[in-house]
């Protein structure tokens, strides 16, 4: 099947009928690309046999992060849906490079809604092209929703701020260039962006993984850390809600990238389950496994529209913060059901072959990251009980 499915495709002609012809030429563009250049790099990718560097700089190069973005910085100019899209396809082709770019591009929707103007005329465009690669640093060993209990510190001296403490779990750590980076100064959390090379930014060892083992996650330390005064993004205190805020958009991208891993779960699953026999026939034939299959595309096809929904809200300006978070529980907690029943069809072959059980361990660290389902049940209903008074 192909990445860009005539499936995706009637969604984006549903979604934006006088203009879906363009962003369908830039989504079947984009999908060629993934199915010939990154899926069969995917399983290399997972056992460490291949660098996420090359497929992520030609994603840059291809124009995937500018899609959302504007034009004036060199971005294309398309709605967040197509967006979306694009990051679903490539959880299709690879979760670990998905992720990364998805990391990256939060970093470039920060920088857009709150950067200064010299920060994004120094930094912007170069993101949005992948010429500077970028990682996003809030939580801490000790912190990760709660904002308010983060220990990195930021004070200011002179025309600097210094900056000590530690990051953990980090995206794209040590390979970025420039990380934005929350920290506590005396007026509260507070955002700054953190250039590398730097003598005061130093990095961990890379942290062993039970997915998404393709892309790069360590500790950033930060020993002295001086960065100047420029680099406080937006007003000093406002970082958590900056923080909320980029974190909310991030939500929806993160729900299409698991809308694509459980796709490529479920597209393994009808192959083989059409192709392997028991008792003298196929097993797709057998009632239990159609059950299987019923649940895991009702899933799939829910979680689909439950992002998009949430990025049409994004795209017309409305309020998503409620709708970004259930798409994101529901599909994280959707794609590991649908691939733990890919591993269950396909028997022991499911247990044992790295290049199918990789999607649920994929899988599994998306109800964690970006705000584990916990914290974002809690989000949910205070957000509907507030719209209900």
């Amino acid at each position: 099947m192909a990445i860009y499915s005539a499936e995706r495709r009637r969604l984006m002609e549903m979604l934006h009928p006088g203009r879906h012809q363009v962003f369908s030429e830039v989504l079947s563009s984009l999908g060629a690309f993934m199915e010939k250049e990154i899926l069969p790099l995917s399983p290399k990718l997972d056992a460490g046999e291949a660098s996420i560097a090359k497929p992520r700089k030609a994603l840059f190069e291809q124009g995937m992060t500018a899609i959302p973005f504007p034009v004036q910085y060199g971005g294309l100019g398309l709605p967040f849906s197509v967006y979306a899209m694009a990051v679903e396809m490539l959880g299709n082709a690879d979760a670990s490079v998905a992720l990364s770019v998805e990391i990256h591009n939060a970093v470039a929707e920060g920088l857009l809604r709150y950067g200064s103007d010299g920060q994004r005329k120094k930094h912007l465009a170069a993101v949005i092209s992948g010429k500077t690669l970028a990682s996003f640093g809030l939580t801490e060993p000790a912190s990760g929703s709660d904002s308010s209990t983060m220990a990195t510190t930021a004070e200011k001296k002179g025309g600097e701020y210094v900056i000590n403490g530690s990051k953990m779990f980090i995206t794209n750590a040590g390979e970025a260039s420039l990380y934005m980076v929350f920290a506590k100064t005396a007026k509260g959390p507070s955002c700054f962006l953190v250039e590398a090379p730097n003598p005061g930014l130093k990095f961990g060892k890379d942290l062993k993984k039970l997915g998404m083992r393709g892309s790069k996650t360590s500790e950033v330390i930060f020993d002295g850390c001086r960065v100047p005064e420029g680099s406080l993004v937006g007003q000093e205190g406002e970082g958590g809600e900056y923080a909320k805020e980029i974190l909310h958009g991030a939500r929806i991208v993160v729900a299409a990238l698991n809308v694509g891993i459980s796709q490529i779960a479920y597209d393994k699953s009808i192959a083989y389950a059409k192709s392997r026999k028991a008792f003298g026939k196929p097993i797709s034939e057998f009632q239990l496994i159609r059950e299987k299959i019923a649940d895991m595309k009702t899933g799939i096809d829910a979680g689909r529209l439950m992002y998009l929904y949430a990025a049409r809200i994004k795209e017309m300006g409305g309020d998503y913060t409620s709708e970004a978070s259930q798409a994101k529980v529901y599909a994280t907690e959707m794609s590991l059901k649908a691939c733990d029943e890919a591993i269950q069809i396909h028997g022991g072959y499911g247990y044992t072959t790295d290049d199918l059980h990789r999607h649920w361990r994929d899988a599994r660290l998306l109800t964690i990251g970006e705000g584990t389902s916990e914290v974002l049940r809690m989000l949910i209903s205070r957000k509907e009980l507030s719209r209900a008074q």
